[in-house]
């Protein structure tokens, strides 16, 4: 019986070992497969192999073949002038237009491709074209946007880094003190701008009124200029008898619109390269010093946040306490000594819709009209104000022009005009209200305008006004920027000019139609004056 039982046990054991060794087996099997899909849905994306990274290198060379590269983009300012030079590697089409509030030139350049060692955005340290910014618009045309509404000239010249250059002369050259010689400098006049339009129409230019110089070193046989007739005299040549330095005993110029028309080509490529150079050392310098003024004025903002939190605590800390008598502050008394710290009681401000009348400003894809928009903020942003005690001064109240003239007003009399109105009521600050447009409907974001030869105040007050309105708006920051703006250079009080979002970007223009996006703008608007005053 004992030996049945144990033989029955050893039989028992051995199918037990048998059954575990198999599972484990199992086991091993499956983890070792989860392990390998694991590690499959893991991996890096494939990276290409030689044979496609050529095929693309190919592809796009075969794409660039034959067009021009734009190598390098730098700028000298003159008297009175700006000079942009395209560093480019052949001659190029190009097709300008001109876009307002903010004036804008943008240049075109065809069957072009823009080498990505330039600098997307310059920023230049004058009011004639405070920027520049470039850009690959399409496959085979670099868009130049230009800050500026002064007249220009583009034409092209042989040479250069590149082999070619493309010029945009800007601006009206300061007169030469009468004892300068005629022929050591030659300076080109541009032709006197047309009342400017209300509408931002493009305008077109005509190439072939410009004719281009084969060589620098060689003065030449017309002066450049815009729709003006020929001197009927060649003032470029050297009287008989008058001297003429030799190349040993030229100057050293660093104004390229002053280069003496006697010096050879090297040489004056030269004097370019060294202008180039100091460009470079200004602009690096320039970029410094912005960056410690950006993060100076962060660490103000942190610094009055932080003030602001530390009186907001003690006004709580005010309202739970109790009166001289024992009795605790009832909400009225509590609202009224929170309205006496954050009133805008007493403060006179101007309010300016910007266009309205015949003039409608920008158009979205929808179309839907910027001197709606505008007008819509404003009256949004007056029952506010009002609400906070201050009092509102309207440029206008409906869809009409400023100037008494109305529709037979010119663009100057209609700005003149909403100045007027400020001026008169002598109001604190100006603000004027606007929606921004590009040909690429990509473009996006809020920006912030004020005179770049004003007082600080009015860049606090634009600077102020941007962030509270992005904050509520939720839109990009497109930076605080000088600007040369009509309404904002003729105000006697501290101004701006907010660019609200991109009515050309279908999601702005949604935005800035909707009820919401109106109150959100007009409170963004009330948070920064708030702020200025606080």
């Amino acid at each position: 019986m004992v030996k049945r039982m144990l033989s029955a046990l050893f039989i028992f054991l051995m199918v037990l070992t048998v059954i575990t060794t198999v599972e484990a087996a199992d086991d091993g099997e499956s983890t070792e497969e989860i392990q390998t899909f694991e590690g499959a849905t893991e991996d890096e994306e494939p990276q290409p192999t030689e044979d496609e990274e050529q095929s693309e290198k190919q592809s796009f060379s075969d794409r660039t073949a034959g067009m021009a590269q734009v190598k390098a983009i730098r700028y000298s300012i003159g008297k009175g002038t700006v000079r942009i030079v395209v560093d480019i590697t052949k001659h190029v089409e190009n097709k300008v237009m001109r876009l307002k509030e903010p004036s804008r030139l943008v240049l075109d350049l065809k069957d072009t491709w823009l080498d990505n060692t330039v600098d997307k955005t310059i920023e230049i340290k004058s009011t004639i074209a405070p920027q520049i910014r470039a850009a690959q618009f399409d496959k085979t045309t670099v868009r130049l946007v230009v800050s500026t509404d002064e007249e220009h000239k583009i034409f092209e010249l042989d040479g250069g880094p590149a082999g070619r250059r493309l010029v945009i002369d800007l601006g009206t050259p300061e007169p030469e003190p009468p004892s300068k010689p005629a022929a050591s400098s030659k300076t080109e006049t541009p032709s006197k701008t047309a009342a400017p339009s209300k509408t931002e129409t493009p305008s077109k230019t005509e190439p072939s009124s410009e004719p281009e110089p084969e060589k620098i070193s060689e003065p030449s046989k017309k002066p450049l200029t815009v729709n003006e007739p020929e001197p009927s005299e060649d003032i470029s040549k050297v009287p008989e008898g008058v001297p003429t330095l030799e190349p040993a005993d030229q100057p050293e110029v660093d104004n390229p619109f002053e280069l003496p028309s006697t010096l050879s080509e090297k040489d004056r490529e030269k004097l370019l390269e060294k202008e180039r150079k100091e460009q470079e050392k200004r602009e690096r310098k320039e970029r410094k010093e912005r960056e410690k003024r950006e993060k100076q004025l962060e660490k103000e903002r942190r610094e009055r946040e932080k003030q602001l939190e530390r009186e907001r605590k003690e006004r709580e800390k005010q309202s739970e306490s109790t009166t001289d008598v024992g009795k605790p502050f009832s909400d009225d008394e509590v609202n009224r000594r929170l309205r006496s710290l954050t009133s805008l009681e007493g403060k006179k401000i101007a309010v300016d819709a910007g266009h309205g009348g015949n003039d409608a400003g920008a158009i979205g894809p929808s179309g839907v009209m910027e001197k709606t928009v505008t007008l819509r903020v404003a009256l949004a942003l007056e029952k506010l104000l009002k609400e906070e005690g201050a009092e509102v001064i309207m440029t206008r109240r409906d869809d009409v022009e400023v100037s008494p003239k109305g529709k037979a007003a010119s663009a100057v009399e209609e700005l003149k005009a909403r100045c007027d109105v400020a001026n008169k009521a002598d109001v604190d600050i100006f603000i004027s209200i606007h929606a921004d447009s590009f040909t690429n409907p990509n473009a996006r974001g809020t920006t912030g305008y004020y005179y770049s030869l004003g007082s600080s105040n009015s860049k606090r007050l634009a600077d102020l006004i941007r962030k509270a309105l992005i904050e509520q708006i939720r839109t990009p920051s497109r930076g605080t920027q000088p600007c040369n703006f009509y309404v904002v250079r003729n105000t006697d009080m501290p101004a701006t000019l907010v660019e609200l979002a991109f009515i050309s970007n279908p999601d702005e223009e949604k935005l800035l139609n909707s009820k919401e996006g109106i109150m959100k703008a007009a409170q963004g608007i009330l948070d920064g004056i708030e702020d200025y005053f606080g």
